[in-house]
């Protein structure tokens, strides 16, 4: 799915490794290619022509050359029906993973074309509906969606692996394709704008530096479903739990187990007062807390779930996401959605704390994963026999380079760290802080839903409050918030508000960025 994939948190069991034998015979990668078709879509009410281009781009590494080969959609306005505007926007989209295939955004959201399917419940089989999408951002800025190397239709070369799948080496590979899709189309004056989702927001935060570095220049950056830090994520970092419990607040209110006498903006304010304020307390105290202490915390905390008081006492008043799922209607032998706390379904094993399966993902995975390829095959002609991969093939057990996924990450220069500046696991907002001190026109949207378990939205908040930025560059970033889940755009009325945000977005000045915070 969009989201990160199980991280090295969410790992069960270490997987058995055999022993190194002969490595296979490198594969080269293919030479670039590129096809091109051209269409119109009608967006309130205008019919507008553009190009649909599916092609690969070559990119390099400082040890391989060439490192990968980077697949990419792009869909370029024909204002005149035959020529594209070198002045109009350009925006370079991207899923997260890491190492996603771009396929929720590409067909989900703003392309000119979209998958219809129902918002939260099961997906029926094929043939699944695809249309005309009159939400698509295509009449306000061109679109670039990107695979990432390994991912998609993206190849990588196994010698480039240790540095393309790593944190750092990721963004310095998105860089370089950025750079060349400029050159390439003569789109370096264009006004530039970077969409990510999930762990798409990571990148794109490290990105947005990276590529100020590399004198790219962004007029704005969205993040969509943010991971800003995975530190509290990690380990027994209490502030993990303080992020998830206005969100267990939101999915609690939606299935009626919560709040049913007030609206849920309230409720789920009330639950924000509540996890920075007497629930915060309460974890840092840990054993010196009472057990009256103990007691009227979990009561308050139940109220706002819609879990027993009892089972916040037994769960040590830290209750982890996958068993809030489990939890909460299990008396309907129900389990809720990760990424969309709104769907409900059912699994194998009832009386278990972990599910067998993520029931939201079951319902939308199949659908997406056909419709990309009948669309980047049969409508726009892609041509390769190499089968699309949802995920790059790396191991999630594993942190050694070329094999798993490497996790560290190197900070800029001037971070506040007690140790050096590489963190464990990524944490960027010391770097979107930097881009914004060194680049303060650059506007930046923050976009979540308000049921999504896999990115908590009271999170994205709070690492935007630690910014630690001047207080005149607050006005350069925005939120904005969906009754949705972590692909806030699958269904029509949350996808046509984001829509509207971003043409509002799109239009704001640097400086006179609209701040929304409503349930949407």
């Amino acid at each position: 799915m969009s989201a990160s994939q199980p991280g090295p948190s969410e790992s069960s069991e270490k997987a058995v490794v055999p022993p190194h034998g002969p490595k296979p015979p490198a594969v080269p990668l293919p030479e670039p290619t590129s096809h091109a078709t051209r269409h119109t879509v009608t967006v309130g009410g205008t019919e507008l022509a553009y190009e649909a281009t599916v092609a690969t781009t070559l990119i390099e590494t400082e040890k391989v050359k060439p490192a990968a080969s980077v697949f990419h959609a792009a869909f370029v306005a024909l204002p005149d029906g035959e020529q594209p505007d070198p002045s109009r926007p350009v925006t370079f989209l991207f899923n997260g993973g890491p190492g996603s295939a771009t396929t929720f955004l590409l067909l989900g959201s703003v392309a000119p074309r979209r998958i219809s399917t129902p918002g939260t419940g099961p997906v029926v089989g094929a043939p699944y509906d695809f249309v005309d999408n009159p939400q698509s951002l295509l009449p306000i800025t061109d679109l670039v969606f990107i695979d990432a190397p390994g991912a998609g239709f993206s190849q990588v070369a196994e010698e480039a692996k240790p540095e393309l799948w790593s944190v750092d080496g990721d963004v310095a590979g998105f860089v370089q394709f950025i750079r060349r899709w400029l050159s390439a189309h003569g789109r370096w004056n264009s006004p530039k704008y970077v969409l990510g989702e999930s762990y798409g927001t990571t990148r794109g935060c490290a990105l947005t530096l990276a590529l100020l570095e590399a004198e790219v220049s962004l007029a704005g950056l969205v993040l969509v479903s943010s991971i800003l830090d995975y530190g509290p994520h990690e380990g027994i970092n209490d502030q993990g739990y303080v992020a998830f419990l206005p969100t267990y607040a939101a999915i609690a209110h939606y299935h009626g187990r919560a709040g049913r006498d007030v609206a849920a903006a309230e409720h789920v304010q009330r639950a924000r007062e509540f996890a920075t304020g007497p629930y915060r307390l309460a974890l840092a105290a840990g054993s010196r807390l009472s057990v009256e202490e103990t007691n009227a915390v979990a009561a308050t905390y139940a109220e706002l779930t819609g879990l027993s008081a009892d089972y916040v006492v037994r769960s040590g008043l830290r209750v982890l996401d996958h068993r809030f799922r489990k939890e909460l209607l299990r008396d309907e032998q129900r389990i809720v959605g990760r990424y969309d706390g709104r769907v409900a379904g059912y699994d194998l094993d009832a009386a278990s704390d972990a599910e067998t399966f993520v029931v939201d993902d079951a319902y939308l995975s199949p659908a997406y994963g056909s419709l990309v390829n009948a669309y980047l095959r049969d409508e726009l002609g892609w041509q390769d026999p190499e089968e699309r991969k949802s995920f790059a093939g790396f191991d999630w057990d594993s942190s050694e380079p070329g094999k798993g996924w490497v996790w560290k990450h190197k900070m800029p220069a001037g971070t506040k760290t007690f140790g050096g500046r590489e963190a464990t696991y990524p944490c960027v907002v010391p770097d979107l802080a930097a881009a914004l001190v060194r680049h303060p026109r650059l506007k930046v949207l923050a976009a979540n839903g308000y049921f999504d378990l896999a990115t908590p939205f009271f999170q994205t908040e709070l690492d935007l409050a630690h910014l630690g930025v001047p207080t005149a560059l607050l006005a350069n970033l925005a939120r904005t918030y969906y009754r949705a889940g972590h692909m806030l755009y699958t269904s029509e009325d949350d996808l046509t508000k984001f829509v509207a945000d971003l043409g509002r977005f799109y239009a704001a000045e640097p400086g006179g960025v609209q701040e929304i915070d409503e349930l949407g």
